[in-house]
């Protein structure tokens, strides 16, 4: 005992001098960086543009530093300032997919993630494919799964909304700043702007006809009047963004992709032409690699660049941003890409919120960095292209500067056919775009390799479709069943309201039947609800729908089971202590503590859609929220509170009590909580070609069982009371005599009979004939219940009136 606790006291002072130690290097941490006011930046460079411009991360940082501390010496605020920017290099080449799972936009995602965590840096450069990339109806379990965290642009980014007014940045292109809102908050400030152009040597009179005609020329175009003049050609695709830009760039080659000529732009890439057009897509790479898709797959930036610098390839494709580098080489020119189509890479400076230096001060760099005269001093120093809005360079004197020094740029940009490969993979059901740039360039590259068009389109069909948006036919066919249901459920609490004064009913308090009812009802409805359309509203209103039908049906029948419990342990007649009126009181407050407390969550707590499944399966939406967990063990141990007390009540009361309870109110609870999670399994992993089937089968079971809990619930009852029309009741002073199920079976004995009348009715009839004068001395068959305290006697007699008494255990 005396080593355990020696052991405990030795494990608890390291963890205080870890806890300590660990304290004081933040605190140093914090002090050093404080006193030497250093802002550190992230610039993300791709490691394969370094053998373009091998001089740029030297240049870059020692420049831009030097001009900051320039532009600041007389700024009281910042010229204790400095900027330290570090470059991030970044490739897709270092990482497998197929064989790690990770891939470099991963990487850098987690990466962001961590150094911003850590305070490592101030600020950072990104662009619009991670800008946002975690925000859609539809959220992916990847980030979460990766990084601990659901949305780190909102969650790590400081908005400059509450910094500055849109006036201030009036000279951006109104796209690209439009591109950093979310809900009219700014989390990015636009930096520069990027898009891929096609160098040639222009002492060839081949390339120089072929760049006259490029804006009408498409990729398959220019790849045949290359190959028939035996012109070679390498295209890079190594990198993931290159794969993307080009798969949609050629796509656009030959369709109008757009949300304003066709909103359903994105079916040609899984209708009944997307065959064909992946078809011939694959076989241009293939032709291109000169029969080996790997040539061009995995081929980077560097690569092709060297290629072309030696003569093995006529063109080469790569980024404006080299315009500055490449254009001083011998004979060499640039052009817009096919028919001026060309994806356009924007870029942002976005604030870490967990920085230690004041938001104040970051806020007025960042804005700094973004302005008009670093943006101009960018493009003069790197190449870099501003994020001016074109149309105001006639009246903005900086934007008319710019424009007549870089002529040619802003040519490029005013003719250039914008793609934001962002927004293009954007609907309204599509996964968040880290989920595409994360798994899609992968699988699209390794299928193409396999040629297997088919996958190719499974996965471009599964970005815009769920699951429950392809099964339309038996989505209808659910419906219906479910509507058909909800119809017995109606005439069955119209039923019990009809006879609520019946003895059989009124021991089980027809209204809170009916209250237990009404949620069947809603339970009902519960499998046919997950099916579309979806929107944050409706998770929303689904969540508090769910709380609102189990509570209708546990905590009323929790009360019916107490009053049942009173009835039958009341030594008196009629327990005149228990009062409807009181327990209605009871169950209204839970219900409506319950309620309230399920809506805060609902409307407050952050809720979303996390789809179960990614474009490589099939995707169906789940609601989440912030606070499942621990709302989650609430719901827990209220159930398991119920379901124990429950119990209890019955263990308390008689024998035959016990019946009405054990074979009703615990196996109503028992699989309705069963049900539920059953049926979310069934659907979560269910198969994409007999999703639509399985779904049908659930809507149908989901009916037949909340039947069935009708039923056991009070449907025997009136069940038994209808079948006997001509029931008549003696004694209704004592309830315990009706709480026993022994009459379901009298029901259901008589309704054999009764089929078995009606099936032989000739016979019947002819019978009657034979004896109708015998007929007007019998009375109709008639049921008569008398019961006293402790015992009531049943019988039947076919022939003449049923007459049944009881008094003092005498008949």
């Amino acid at each position: 005992m005396n080593d355990l606790l020696k052991y405990f006291f030795k494990f608890f002072l390291l963890t205080i001098t870890f806890n300590f130690y660990g304290k004081v290097n933040a605190v140093e941490e914090r002090e050093i960086d404080s006193e030497n006011k250093v802002i550190k930046i992230l610039y993300r460079y791709e490691i394969t543009d370094s053998d373009v411009n091998p001089t740029f991360e030297e240049d870059y940082t020692t420049l831009m530093s030097e001009y900051f501390r320039n532009k600041n010496k007389d700024n009281p605020e910042i010229r204790d300032y400095e900027i330290k920017i570090d470059i991030y290099k970044y490739s897709s080449a270092n990482y497998s997919y197929l064989d790690t799972e990770q891939t470099g936009y991963m990487v850098f995602e987690g990466d962001m993630v961590k150094f911003m965590r850590k305070k490592k840096y101030d600020m950072m450069i990104i662009d619009d494919r991670i800008l946002y990339n975690d925000l859609a109806l539809m959220q992916t379990y990847l980030i979460e799964d990766f990084f601990w965290i659901l949305n780190p642009s909102i969650e790590l980014f400081i908005d400059f909304a509450e910094f500055y007014d849109r006036n201030e940045f009036y000279f951006h292109d109104k796209e690209v700043f439009n591109d950093a809102l979310y809900k009219n908050k700014i989390y990015g400030l636009p930096y520069e702007l990027d898009f891929d152009l096609i160098y040639y040597h222009n002492n060839d009179d081949l390339s120089n006809d072929l760049v006259e005609k490029m804006s009408s020329l498409t990729w398959n175009e220019l790849w045949e009047a290359l190959k028939n003049n035996s012109y070679p050609l390498t295209i890079s695709l190594g990198d993931d963004d290159d794969l993307l830009n080009f798969v949609i760039e050629y796509a656009n080659n030959h369709y109008t992709l757009n949300k304003e000529y066709d909103k359903n732009y994105f079916n040609i890439f899984y209708n009944d032409t997307a065959h064909e057009f992946f078809e011939t897509f694959v076989n241009l790479i293939l032709d291109i690699s000169e029969g080996d898709v790997g040539n061009s797959l995995y081929l980077y930036q560097n690569d092709a660049f060297l290629n072309f610098i030696n003569g093995d390839s006529s063109l080469l494709k790569t980024k404006a941003s080299h315009y500055k580098v490449l254009n001083q080489l011998e004979n060499v020119s640039a052009s817009l890409p096919p028919k001026n189509i060309g994806a356009l890479i924007e870029k942002y400076l976005v604030v870490n919120r967990k920085s230690y230096i004041p938001t104040e001060i970051l806020s007025e760099v960042a804005l700094q960095l973004t302005s008009k005269d670093f943006q101009i001093f960018r493009a003069e120093n790197f190449g870099s292209i501003p994020t001016f809005d074109l149309s105001q360079k006639e009246s903005d004197e900086d934007i008319q500067r710019y424009c007549q020094q870089h002529s040619q740029m802003c040519d490029y940009l005013e003719k250039l056919n914008r793609l934001n490969i962002k927004e293009f993979f954007k609907s309204r059901y599509s996964p968040s775009y880290y989920e595409i740039e994360y798994m899609l360039p992968p699988l699209l590259r390794d299928n193409i390799e396999y040629h297997d068009i088919d996958r190719i389109i499974y996965n471009f069909k599964n970005i815009k479709e769920l699951e429950s948006t392809q099964i339309l036919g038996y989505a209808i066919a659910s419906w219906v069943v479910t509507i058909i249901t909800a119809l017995f459920a109606i005439q069955t609490i119209y039923e019990v309201y009809k006879y609520r004064d019946h003895p059989y009913l009124k021991v089980v308090s027809p209204k809170f039947c009916i209250a237990i009812l009404v949620g069947c009802f809603m339970n009902i409805f519960k499998i046919v609800l997950r099916l579309p359309p979806y929107a944050n509203i409706k998770a929303r209103l689904f969540f508090l729908y769910n709380t609102i039908s189990y509570n209708l049906i546990y905590i009323p029948m929790f009360a019916i089971a107490f009053r049942v419990y009173r009835i039958y342990s009341s030594k008196s007649i009629i327990s005149k202590s228990l009062s409807n009126k009181y327990l209605a009181i009871a169950i209204i407050f839970l219900i409506t503590i319950w309620g309230i407390y399920r809506a805060v969550i609902s409307f407050v707590d952050y809720m979303y859609y996390m789809t179960h499944g990614d474009i490589d399966r099939s995707r169906f939406p789940m609601y989440e929220y912030v606070l499942y967990d621990e709302d989650h063990l609430i719901y827990e141990n209220y159930m398991y509170f119920i379901f124990i007390v429950l119990n209890l009540f019955i263990s308390g009361t008689g024998k035959k009590a016990r019946k009405f309870g054990s074979l009703s109110y615990t196996f109503i609870i028992f699989i309705y909580n069963i049900h539920e999670y059953v049926s979310e399994e069934i659907i979560l992993f269910a198969k994409d070609d007999c999703f639509g089937g399985v779904f049908l089968f659930l809507s149908i079971y989901n009916c037949i069982l909340n039947l069935v809990c009708i039923y056991l619930l009070v449907g025997c009852r009136i069940l038994y009371v209808k079948l006997n029309p001509n029931l008549k009741v003696n004694n209704q002073t004592d309830l315990k005599e009706f709480i026993p199920l022994e009459l379901t079976r009298m029901g259901l004995k008589h309704t054999k009979e009764r089929v078995k009348r009606l099936s032989s009715i000739s016979y019947i009839k002819s019978r009657r004939d034979s004896k109708r004068g015998s007929v007007s001395s019998s009375s109709p068959n008639t049921i008569v219940v008398s019961g006293t305290n402790n015992n009531a006697t049943y019988s039947r007699n076919q022939s003449q009136t049923g007459t049944v008494t009881s008094s003092n255990n005498k008949v």
